[in-house]
């Protein structure tokens, strides 16, 4: 996953959970503008610690897997 994708899931998530990209910003201790850069896919980079404030706010988690990794059912079973 690319940051481009990671900003795709971002969005999603925040949309499904009904915040605003102000309201993310704010749990996330970032900027708004910087929400918005990486949800459209124009952000050049982001540090760990930011992403792992964006996946707390959001109330998800950082999976590490190997590349080309196929799902499974384990993968798609919610825990």
């Amino acid at each position: 996953m690319d940051l481009r994708e990671l900003g795709h899931q971002v969005a999603r998530a925040r949309r499904e959970r009904g915040h605003s990209q102000t309201e993310l910003a704010a749990a996330a201790g970032l900027s708004r503008q910087t929400v918005s850069a990486l949800e459209r896919g124009e952000l050049g980079d982001l540090g760990l610690r930011k992403v792992l404030r964006l996946l707390d706010a959001l109330d998800l988690t950082l999976v590490l897997r190997r590349a080309g990794h196929r799902l499974t059912l384990d993968d798609l079973r919610p825990e």
